[in-house]
């Protein structure tokens, strides 16, 4: 919304994170500093992305599918590097059993409750940055108005090499925590754009937190599914319910009153 890219190629760093920790840890870093080095190498893989691929389009003024081109680039160059350094396999993180607690017939396993933990935490204190600081502030100006922004003296730049930066690092937790409970491979990061991309359509765009109440509806969906039918149909049902939501309520669930100027 803040850049109107349909960033593809942070599939290919959500790929990546799992990479880097695991390297981190081979190298005989602990946990913390080896998860740190993920989340900050992946925060510098979308500053490069933007940096070579985006921002020199912009420039350019370059249709939207331009942009889609190039990310979906980025990401076959991220995930083919991946294959070549560390291979195709599935790599598991864990190698030994994870510890279990039982809430009534409910099985969690550690990692299972720390991943949506941490994710929860990074939401979290996004928003609140969100809301709060000052660079946060201007983000959410970008996204409302980004030429106003300028014309106010803005630097719109360093604003989306803050943008590019967060969506790496946040989708770098999210791939660590996701990784360290069922292990990982290259090719894995394209299916998460695309579920966030329904999570997105499904909460709407009116606001950060929609998409993100989306994706907690989308998980709940996708998990009954399983639960009651069968995994085969897990896919299927996530994009029924796209295009149902195309078809009947493409602003999404949480859509906001726009001026007429808006929207022509």
């Amino acid at each position: 919304r803040t850049t109107q890219v349909f960033h593809i190629a942070l599939g290919g760093i959500y790929a990546l994170a799992p990479y880097l920790l695991m390297s981190a840890i081979t190298a005989g870093l602990p946990i913390w500093g080896a998860t740190a080095l993920a989340v900050f190498g992946s925060a510098i893989m979308g500053l490069l992305i933007e940096e070579s691929v985006h921002w020199p389009l912009t420039c350019k003024r370059a249709p939207g599918e331009v942009h889609l081109i190039g990310s979906l680039g980025a990401y076959l160059v991220i995930v083919q590097i991946i294959a070549l350094v560390w291979g195709n396999e599935t790599q598991v993180l864990r190698v030994d059993m994870d510890k279990t607690w039982i809430i009534g017939e409910i099985y969690l396993a550690q990692a299972q409750l720390m991943g949506p933990l941490a994710t929860f935490a990074a939401s979290g204190a996004l928003f609140f940055w969100l809301r709060s600081a000052n660079r946060g502030l201007e983000l959410r100006a970008l996204a409302d108005n980004p030429v106003l922004v300028s014309l106010l003296g803005r630097n719109v730049r360093a604003l989306r090499r803050w943008i590019f930066g967060l969506s790496g690092a946040l989708a770098a937790t999210s791939a660590v925590a996701l990784a360290w409970d069922v292990g990982f491979d290259p090719h894995g990061g394209l299916k998460i754009v695309l579920l966030g991309m329904v999570a997105m359509i499904i909460g709407g765009t009116g606001s950060f937190v929609a998409p993100l109440i989306g994706g907690l509806l989308l998980g709940i969906l996708r998990a009954e599914v399983v639960w009651l039918i069968s995994s085969q149909w897990e896919e299927a049902i996530t994009f029924l319910l796209l295009g149902l939501f195309l078809f009947f309520r493409p602003q999404g669930i949480f859509a906001r009153k726009i001026r007429l100027e808006e929207s022509t």
